[in-house]
């Protein structure tokens, strides 16, 4: 697969670049004299690996520039010509609104189809997600399954922030397991191998964690299932026996508080009964004492002499006699007594009643009293009542660790059994790794020797690619120089050296999967920055070299880093497929204002 043209449907503004087969070499001019010292210039050579990424179905985000500068490309839609290993040609539509729908079109030779109808295209307004599904069916490229297309596009598309790491890029920022089996992969381990290491070990790591945190909650002084299931089998037993005690007592908690109300209310009405007898017995000796003062006592005498000293004082007016006067008393004194009788029979009747509902009263009160008074029942039952909870607390608390301690023998059986397979699975990786690096045959053999070449072709020093095991059981990659007494020399830490183990690992990578179908191209922007001019020349050399192998090497360079020397040494105007400057909009990528 190779990259034949980009283009968008806004022609004045972005023209197109149409690649080579072989080198393709964007050119940016500074011919103003005063921008030479300037390290940003705006041209946007820079952005053309990018603009291809958006073409390759690159994620939305609203950092990338298209979709971050809106106003300016909302308009655009751009066109990606790939060729294919069979021959045919793969024209890939994206509208940057709204950038989630992707169009299809197939033909046998190349073509701009930017002005094609609609019922022209193979598969029009894709959605995102199917349309790389589809792009990766289009591709066909066995040799990256299972991973799709898209994880490999950063090591083709490498921009100035992807040489810092040779193998780890920067979209790698997540965990171990989302790039380093693809990076095996590449490399020619048996991923599926170094993928279920990954896996197992993350696996191993959160039973680990979950099992610390376990520990840490409940204590490390769980004891083992079986000491427990002892215990709990023990404290069962006191708790049965308790009940058992406590079934055989024949009154329960209502009974006591029925007891109880029963006992308050005829105390209450045993105060109220008497309060009443009280009342009666002082309201008879009233009516007694009442009937006593009120007897005739009549003296003869007293009464003779008493009516003649009437008679002379009121002479005449005294009309009643003697016996008048005695039966008007006798009248009075017996209507007066007749209803004292009365009164005192009621009382006495009343009286007997309540003398009946006392003793009645008296004989529940006694009862009642008589079964809250049992304080040695009572104490025990209340005794054996508590123990009864204790116990049942304490069968709870057994249960709990019980459950506490088995999770943590399963979590523990569970950690030993994911360490084992993790064993098992270091161990085959490690055998893998020694089995592949001593052959110079096998696809890393292949690979690691043209590293090798290229970095001693534009430099003069050997290099390695190794893998190994670090001390944890990860796999591990490294690419470094190798000095005269044949160790890594550190060489790779600086900037321009790493680029060129970058660049020295991607071209190796495609041209060890040359017999494969796989990419061919690749987009490395700045290669010529800072190496020496012989050096500069060297790469040279070893981009057209990769080129005459059936890669597709596309470079961009300032016009000052390129490679100056014989006619035949220099960038060939058939290389330059696009030429930028600084004088105006006209030089730019986009021609329009700087954004």
């Amino acid at each position: 697969m190779r990259l034949v043209q980009l283009y968008s449907d806004q022609v004045a503004v972005f023209p197109g670049i149409r690649f080579n087969d072989g080198l393709s070499v964007v050119v940016a001019e500074i011919r103003i004299p005063e921008n030479r010292g300037v390290d940003v210039h705006n041209l946007g050579k820079s952005i053309i690996g990018d603009l291809i990424d958006f073409c390759l179905l690159k994620g939305k985000s609203k950092d990338f520039f298209l979709w971050r500068e809106a106003d300016l490309f909302s308009r655009f839609a751009f066109f990606l010509e790939l060729q294919l290993d069979d021959g045919r040609y793969l024209t890939i539509r994206r509208a940057v609104d709204p950038g989630t729908r992707v169009d299809f079109c197939v033909n046998r030779s190349t073509r701009n189809v930017s002005g094609l109808g609609d019922d022209d295209w193979d598969h029009r307004d894709v959605a995102f997600e199917r349309a790389r599904l589809l792009l990766d069916g289009y591709l066909d490229l066995p040799a990256l399954r299972p991973w799709g297309f898209r994880k490999l596009v950063g090591y083709l598309l490498r921009s100035q922030s992807d040489y810092d790491e040779v193998f780890k890029l920067g979209k790698f920022s997540g965990k171990h397991q989302d790039w380093k089996p693809f990076v095996a992969h590449l490399l020619g381990l048996a991923s599926p191998q170094v993928k279920d290491l990954y896996d197992k070990r993350e696996e191993l790591a959160r039973a680990e964690a979950h099992l610390s945190a376990l520990v840490q909650e409940w204590g490390q002084d769980v004891a083992d299932p079986s000491t427990l299931d002892g215990l709990i089998a023990v404290k069962r037993r006191e708790v049965e026996q308790r009940v058992a005690a406590l079934d055989s007592f024949n009154f329960g908690e209502a009974d006591r508080r029925l007891t109880e109300q029963t006992v308050d209310d005829v105390e209450t009405r045993i105060a109220a009964a008497n309060e009443e007898r009280y009342r009666l017995t002082q309201l008879v000796g009233r009516i007694e004492r009442s009937l006593e003062s009120q007897r005739i006592l009549f003296k003869p005498a007293e009464a003779e002499r008493l009516f003649r000293e009437a008679g002379v004082v009121f002479g005449d007016q005294v009309v009643q006699t003697y016996e008048q006067l005695i039966e008007f008393n006798r009248a009075i004194n017996e209507e007066r007594r007749a209803a004292l009788e009365d009164q005192r029979s009621d009382a006495a009747g009343e009286l007997r009643r309540l003398n009946s509902e006392l003793a009645e009263l008296s004989q529940r009160q006694a009862e009642a009293l008589s079964f809250l008074r049992e304080s040695v029942t009572l104490a025990k039952y209340k005794d054996m009542t508590a123990k009864l909870t204790e116990h049942r607390a304490q069968l709870s608390v057994l249960e709990g660790r019980r459950e506490a301690a088995a999770r943590l023998s399963e979590l523990r059986r569970s950690q030993r059994t994911l360490a084992e397979e993790v064993s098992h699975l270091e161990a085959l990786v490690e055998e893998e790794i020694q089995d592949v690096s001593g052959d110079e045959a096998s696809h890393f053999g292949r690979l690691r020797q043209y590293f090798d070449e290229i970095v001693y072709d534009v430099v003069g020093v050997h290099a390695l690619i190794a893998i190994t095991m670090n001390k944890s059981g990860g796999v591990e990659f490294a690419a470094d120089f190798i000095g005269e007494a044949g160790g890594a020399t550190g060489e790779g830490q600086g900037t321009t050296y790493r680029k060129l183990l970058c660049l020295a690992f991607d071209l190796a990578m495609l041209r060890a999967f040359s017999d494969q179908h796989f990419p061919r191209f690749l987009f490395h922007d700045g290669v010529f920055e800072q190496l020496e001019p012989r050096k500069k020349l060297n790469l040279l050399r070893v981009l057209r070299e990769h080129a005459r192998l059936g890669l597709q090497p596309i470079v961009t360079a300032l016009d000052s880093d390129l490679p100056s020397g014989d006619p035949g040494e220099v960038v060939r105007d058939d290389e330059i497929v696009l030429r930028l400057h600084d004088q105006g909009e006209a030089g730019r990528l986009f021609r329009m204002q700087s954004w």
